[in-house]
C-alpha cells in the first residue's frame, strides 16, 4: 500500500476529473501534492512527503444510454472503492503541534481554547502521539494508504469488454503495509445501486481491481 498521508482523496481524484478540459470524452492528469503522514507534527515542520497522482481515462456514448452514462459509471465506481479501501486503511494525523520538545512552551489556546488533541478542551484526543506526553496540536486529519493502482473497466449489457477504462496510480516516498486490495470483492457487489443510468445494464459491468507494486 501507499501512504499518501492526509492527501486530500477527493479533490485529487474525482475532482480533479471534472475539472479536466475535455472530461466529456477522457481526462489525463499528473500531480504531486504536498502532505503530512506523521502522527505528531510540529508547528515548524513542512510536509514531509510529496503524493502524486496520475488520472487516466477515456469515456464515450453506450449505445441506449445517456451521454455522460459511461463516464458516471466509472468515476462512482472508483471512488467508491478508493474509499473503501482508503477507510480501512486510514490513521490520524495531528498537525501544528507545540511542546514536541522539554523546552518549547504552549500557546494560549492549549490552556484556554480548543485543540485536537492535548491541552485543555481537545476535540479528537485527550493525549497527542507526540515524544512529549504535555505536548498539544491544535489541527487534525486523516492520513491513509492505498493501492499502487485502481482501475474501473466498463462492460457491455452481454459481458463484452468496452474501450471505456478509467485508472488512477498512486506515488509518493512513503511506503508500507499490505493488503487492502480484497476489500474490493465486496464493493464489486455493491456498485449496481451506485450506478446512473439503466442500473440493470451495469449490474455486472464494472469491474474493479487494484495492485500493489509496492
Amino acid at each position: 500500500m501507499i501512504d499518501v498521508g492526509n492527501l486530500d482523496l477527493f479533490a485529487q481524484t474525482w475532482q480533479k476529473i471534472y475539472a479536466a478540459d475535455g472530461n466529456s470524452q477522457s481526462v489525463l492528469t499528473d500531480s504531486t501534492s504536498p502532505a503530512y503522514n506523521g502522527g505528531c507534527n510540529s508547528w515548524a515542520d513542512d510536509a514531509n512527503l510529496n503524493a502524486k497522482v496520475t488520472i487516466n481515462g477515456q469515456w464515450g456514448k453506450v449505445p441506449g444510454l445517456g451521454l455522460h452514462d459511461s463516464r458516471e459509471a466509472l468515476v462512482q465506481s472508483i471512488w467508491a472503492a478508493l474509499k473503501e479501501v482508503s477507510n480501512g486503511n486510514q490513521y490520524d494525523v495531528f498537525n501544528t503541534c507545540y511542546g514536541t520538545t522539554w523546552q518549547e512552551g504552549l500557546p494560549d489556546w492549549a490552556y484556554h481554547g480548543q485543540s485536537a488533541c492535548g491541552g485543555a478542551s481537545p476535540t479528537v484526543a485527550d493525549s497527542c502521539p507526540c515524544d512529549v506526553g504535555s505536548a498539544a496540536c491544535k489541527d487534525h486529519s486523516l492520513g491513509h494508504k492505498v493501492p499502487s493502482l485502481i482501475k474501473a473497466n466498463l462492460y457491455d449489457g452481454e459481458g463484452a469488454l468496452l474501450a471505456d477504462s478509467l485508472e488512477i496510480t498512486f506515488e509518493s516516498a512513503a511506503v508500507g503495509g499490505g493488503g487492502g486490495c480484497s476489500t474490493l470483492t465486496k464493493v464489486a457487489g455493491a456498485l449496481a445501486g451506485l450506478l446512473p443510468g439503466p442500473g440493470s445494464l451495469f449490474s455486472t459491468g464494472v469491474n474493479v481491481a487494484c495492485l500493489n507494486l509496492a
